[in-house]
């Protein structure tokens, strides 16, 4: 997509015919928003500040939100807390994460590249080939430091609720990692309403360094009490806050309150093609995207080809789906209400984006699940038409919704196509531009360096946190943020990643893509076991191979991805995860060679 930056007119009669009254709701409270923040900017007080405070920060991670999930984005969900903050601020439409969660946390926590900072594979997946290598130590390291250890380092007050992932030994909690106070789940998800079931044992939950209870409420009321209670505590102290709240929603097992869910009843009837189009439009009248192709949906039957049964379950599944995302935007909405009431909202830089691309897999068909998983939900689950979305189901909303969410991008979580790494990302508050779209090249390890810049500290974490620690290496926003830059990075500066054997590079324009063998069961019609190539300004969707038309791009571009895995130690995996293969030392593969 080509490098935007646009001034946005805020005013309701501009918002374009094709939106609903819910978007045109949203705008006008974005409109008061942004003339808040236009008095602030021009108060004579802040004027003759020579020296105005550090800013507040709090960064927003949900846990498999689709890029197209919020109306801002382009969605018909309703999230207008969301909506005014990013219609305030900053918006990214290009904006990359890992396509699964605890790489991409890690790489935001830190500023480094997930094979460097402990996560090349995820500490579930690892394989026997990875294991003991440097960068897949399956937790957090001590090669990096997090961001909560460098912002304590100049005085900023940490605090955490939420999903951590980043480790379950004593020395990776975020108690042991900078954060002054935390609420946290160590592990990767649990039931959304803390009930235990055979799928959900060993979700641990820690107050600092003590464990403390599984929550007896909804996971996302869970995480906004917690944060609320230290956002709280930190208004009586005499130091700026660095806040990270880390939702376990919208991840399966989709459930949520029945009166959210209620309120989507039968929104979903027309099914997941017709929403995937209709996003796409909505983009298109938003003006975050231009007039490009749209590729098929993969790994689903035709909406018409379904059954009355299954159209029932699919509609529910997104109904539940929506009601998660209501209710993120709900609590979003009392974490502003705290912020103002507190006096901090002013002062505070927010952060808003998801840990991958939409969870669109059918996961019972990746080999992420041992042997009778079928059997395992069927015998102890209830997920009938009725029943999906309580405490006691256990479903995921599958291929179709998940390229619904994804539009007009290809593929979803688990896969490096830009629908599994594209996440929606917007920046607000304090000393950000308001109304701009920003379509340049952005990662998430720009993140801690765009924090470190903004909170007056070196954008590469030089001489902060523990002695000996690596340099963030992401490029920081501050000249974007700010409306005096256009571009994160140059033309020549490629930005590659791997997971699961997965890999991209994006340099110039142009996108090299491999997808990892478990794609193939997903769908026979995706391309396996070599590298694509894509023109990413005239093709996001990423509808159209070159790699035979421009094999001297490809070759450029697999040279450089080689030179990305061995600068970062990248292991490739050899057969699956260490619990289901023979855990003896076999030698790692060497990166692919270029064509």
């Amino acid at each position: 997509m080509q490098t935007v930056s646009t001034k946005l007119d805020c005013s309701p009669a501009s918002a374009p015919a094709p939106l609903t009254a819910g978007l045109r709701n949203w705008t006008r409270r974005m409109l008061s928003c942004v003339l808040v923040f236009g008095a602030m900017a021009a108060s004579p007080a802040a004027a003759e500040s020579s020296k105005p405070a550090r800013p507040n920060f709090l960064i927003i991670v949900t846990d498999d939100l689709a890029y197209t999930d919020l109306g801002a984005f382009g969605g018909e969900i309703g999230t207008p807390n969301l909506d005014a903050l990013a219609m305030s601020g900053v918006r990214f439409t290009n904006f990359e994460v890992s396509p699964t969660c605890s790489p991409t946390r890690v790489m935001l926590m830190t500023g480094n590249d997930n094979h460097e900072a402990g996560l090349g594979n995820m500490a579930e997946l690892l394989t026997a080939n990875q294991r003991g290598k440097p960068g897949y130590e399956g937790q957090v390291n001590e090669r990096v430091a997090t961001l909560a250890e460098r912002l304590r380092a100049v005085g900023y007050h940490t605090l955490l609720s939420g999903k951590w992932h980043l480790g379950t030994d004593r020395s990776a909690w975020p108690v042991n990692r900078g954060f002054d106070r935390s609420f946290v789940l160590l592990q990767g998800g649990d039931n959304h309403f803390g009930l235990r079931t055979v799928w959900h044992r060993g979700a641990n939950y820690m107050e600092d360094d003590r464990p403390a209870p599984s929550p007896t409420k909804y996971s996302t009321d869970y995480f906004t009490d917690n944060v609320i209670t230290l956002l709280n505590e930190s208004k009586a102290k005499d130091q700026p806050f660095f806040g990270y709240l880390a939702y376990t929603a919208p991840h399966w097992p989709l459930q949520a309150p029945d009166a959210l869910i209620q309120q989507f009843k039968g929104k979903y009837d027309a099914g997941y093609e017709a929403l995937r189009k209709s996003r796409f439009e909505r983009q298109k009248a938003l003006g975050l995207i231009g007039d490009v192709q749209m590729g098929p949906i993969y790994g689903a039957k035709p909406w018409s080809e379904l059954t009355k049964e299954e159209k029932e379950i699919e509609s529910r599944k997104m109904e539940v789906y929506a009601a998660m995302i209501k209710g993120i935007d709900n609590n979003v909405g009392r974490i502003v209400e705290t912020l103002k009431a507190n006096g901090q909202f002013e002062n505070t830089v927010i952060i808003f984006l998801s840990d991958n691309g939409a969870a669109g897999s059918a996961y019972d068909r990746v080999g992420t699940f041992d042997d009778g998983f079928g059997d395992m939900v069927k015998n102890n689950f209830d997920n009938s038409v009725e029943n999906i979305g309580h405490a006691n189901s256990l479903t995921w909303y599958g291929p179709g919704w998940g390229q619904a969410g994804t539009a007009p991008m290809f593929t979803f979580k688990i896969f490096t196509g830009h629908g599994g790494l594209r996440s929606p990302l917007f920046v607000s508050g304090a000393h950000i531009s308001r109304g701009l779209v920003n379509g340049s090249l952005a990662h998430v390890t720009d993140v801690a360096a765009t924090v470190l810049d903004l909170a007056g500290a070196p954008a590469d974490g030089h001489g902060l946190g523990p002695a000996g620690r690596l340099p963030v290496e992401g490029k920081s926003w501050k000249a974007v943020l700010a409306g005096r830059s256009r571009s994160i990075r140059t033309a020549d500066e490629p930005l590659a990643g791997e997971l699961f054997g997965g890999r991209h590079i994006t340099k110039g324009g142009y996108r090299a893509v491999w997808l990892t063998d478990m794609a193939k069961n997903i769908d026979p019609r995706l391309p396996v076991g070599r590298w694509m190539l894509f023109n990413m300004k005239s093709d996001p969707g990423e509808t159209r191979d070159l790699a035979q038309e421009e094999p001297a791009k490809l070759r450029e571009l697999v040279e450089l991805w080689n030179a990305y895995a061995q600068r970062n130690g990248v292991v490739l995996a050899e057969g699956g995860p260490v619990s289901r293969i023979d855990s003896s030392h076999r030698q790692s593969k060497t990166p692919a060679p270029a064509p």
